[in-house]
């Protein structure tokens, strides 16, 4: 799989290439699945928040997207109520010196069918319907000549608008924008359950427009806690500087200048700065007809949720980025990791121990028969280990080696921890986390496997080698030998003893000293098989050394059994998950 940088220098994990953004939908679904990804890894309180945003997406795509709902934001003392009057056109917000004013929401809504449902949960018990009283918004927003009322589609938006108006039935369109405009209580409102419903509706409506005043304009409390968390929002936010009739007209560019400036450090790179006055009427006719041109689109809905879709990506990204994790397993780390348990495990002891065994069993066969009793005095070296001799009461094999020692442990979980490490290098904190957690999360089982692995692996322990007979009939016909001469000795020297004539001696005339038959027997049956000792000896020692070679590959790879299915598995897993995750959270910022 190719991946390419993207804007922000990270490896773009989305599989193929797309023309153009992602539909919505995909992007929503993109979103949840991170979420879900992220479990246990983000914070809890971050997963938790994009999942609230993705309940509060879904249940907005299934009210009217005929309405784009404005929501205007503002502190005490900006004239928010007095410029929504302004806009409306007839006085449905109160407005007075006495703070705070607006206890509740109030909704002007421009297009009365299908709104209810809208506004229900939206939580606005006040609703005024622009029937005619409401003159000013309507006028705006009225249907535009037929020669200039063709919709163009936004480059780049998403067609799912137009399929949710189709599917709330709210009729064909005439050019007429259904709009809810809301005065939202004040942001900084001394009445802690004003500002909460003023922070709930941030999140809930399609438009924002912050309303501020020249006083406050600057305010960090405004700009961190309400304007920056919405960055990214440029094309449904509007900032708007009220009562800038208080400021001098050859300074009203300048501190217009600096609203932008603050807004753009915001990250509103794109977002449109208007100053109006609600008390003279001044640029309140350009406000209405920027808030009727957004809505007249019935684009802001769907562009809001892409904003908020793009945006909880990011906020998963910055609490668990999960795009510097590599793509699978590195092998040679799992090489190290397997080296380190082997080591723990002892597996070179039992490799010798096999290499002994075969010896120790060799030398029944192959040594001189009359000390071959003396290799009986010690156990077979693999014995002592009960490799796949021994079950316990559920059946499974069990082996005698020792309970490993702290060293033995130690050496265990340091390479456990070493694997993971490495294999999330280059990942962040969270997933590096992730990852440690998964490798360690059968530590405890680790010496219970590998046991089971030892006493189950094939080491070939009651094998004889086809050499061991030949060498054994040599032996017993070396043995003959020399009893046959002894024997012919001993019947000598009985008839001498009883005076009885032995027959004549055979000698051996060739040597340079005449030496009888039988003496030549006993010394060449106990020399022959002294060399066929010291010869099976030998070859018991290079096909030991044989034994041992494949004992220690058998049971290294019992060890890289047990390490991938107990370590590496679960590792594999975390980082496959970490792909995944950041192909979607790709996907999901569009």
């Amino acid at each position: 799989m190719s991946r390419r940088p993207d804007r922000t220098g990270r490896p773009d994990r989305t599989p193929g290439r797309r023309r153009g953004p992602a539909p919505l939908a995909e992007r929503i679904d993109a979103l949840e699945r991170s979420a879900d990804a992220l479990e246990g890894i983000a914070p809890g309180a971050d997963v938790e928040a994009v999942r609230d945003l993705l309940d509060r997406i879904d249940r907005r795509r299934a009210l009217s997207a005929e309405h784009t709902v404005i929501g205007v934001f503002g502190a005490t003392g900006s004239g928010k109520s007095t410029l929504v009057n302004a806009l409306v056109g007839s006085e449905i917000s109160r407005a007075a010196v006495r703070r705070p004013t607006t206890a509740r929401p109030v909704a002007a809504v421009l297009g009365a069918a299908g709104s209810d449902p809208l506004l229900d949960w939206l939580e606005v018990e006040e609703r005024h319907h622009l029937d005619g009283t409401g003159v000013t918004l309507e006028a705006a927003a009225a249907p535009v000549p037929s020669r200039r009322c063709r919709r163009r589609r936004v480059r780049g938006a998403d067609p799912d608008g137009a399929q949710s108006r189709a599917a709330n039935g709210d009729g064909a369109d005439d050019g007429t924008p259904g709009i809810v405009l809301l005065d939202l209580p004040d942001l900084d409102s001394v009445q802690a359950d004003h500002r909460a419903i003023a922070e709930r509706m941030t999140g809930m409506v399609d438009v924002i427009v912050w309303v501020t005043d020249p006083q406050k304009y600057a305010d960090a409390v405004l700009h961190h806690d309400f304007v920056r968390p919405y960055a990214g929002h440029d094309a449904v936010t509007v900032l708007v500087l009220n009562q800038i009739d208080r400021i001098r007209e050859s300074e009203r560019e300048e501190v217009l200048a600096s609203l932008s400036g603050i807004a753009r450090a915001d990250g509103l790179d794109q977002a449109p700065v208007m100053g109006t006055s609600a008390s003279t009427g001044e640029g309140v006719d350009q406000l209405r007809e920027q808030l009727v041109a957004i809505a007249r689109t019935r684009e802001a809905a769907a562009a809001r949720q892409r904003a908020d879709v793009r945006g909880g990506a990011e906020r998963l990204l910055e609490a668990a980025d999960p795009s510097g994790m590599p793509g699978q397993v590195p092998h040679a780390e799992v090489s190290t990791l397997v080296e380190d348990l082997a080591t723990a495990a002892r597996v070179e002891p039992v490799a010798q121990a096999v290499g002994a065994s075969y010896r120790y069993r060799a030398a029944g066969q192959v040594g001189w028969p009359p000390l071959r009793w003396v290799r009986r005095l010690r156990p077979d070296p693999l014995g002592r280990l009960g490799i796949g001799r021994r079950r316990d009461g559920e059946g499974l094999e069990r082996t005698s080696l020792p309970e490993p020692d702290a060293a033995t442990r130690a050496r265990a979980s340091g390479g456990v921890r070493r694997f993971a490490d490495a294999a999330s290098v280059g990942g962040s904190d969270p997933w590096r986390a992730a990852v440690r957690q998964a490798a360690r999360s059968r530590e405890e089982e680790l010496p219970d496997a590998l046991d089971q692995a030892f006493a189950g692996a094939d080491l070939r322990t009651t094998t004889a080698s086809w050499w061991w007979p030949v060498l054994n009939i040599l032996q017993w016909l070396a043995v003959l030998t020399w009893v046959v001469g002894l024997g012919w000795l001993v019947l000598n020297a009985a008839l001498a003893f009883f005076a009885i004539p032995p027959p004549p001696m055979p000698m051996i005339e060739e040597l340079w000293i005449p030496i009888p038959v039988p003496t030549a027997l006993i010394v060449l049956g106990i020399a022959a098989g002294v060399l066929l000792a010291l010869a099976g000896g030998a070859i018991a020692a290079l096909a030991g050394a044989g034994h041992r070679r494949r004992a220690r590959t058998v049971l290294t790879a019992q060890v890289r059994e047990v390490a991938l299915r107990h370590v590496v598995a679960g590792v594999d897993a975390e980082l496959d998950r970490a792909e995944r995750a950041a192909g979607d959270l790709a996907l999901a910022r569009g």
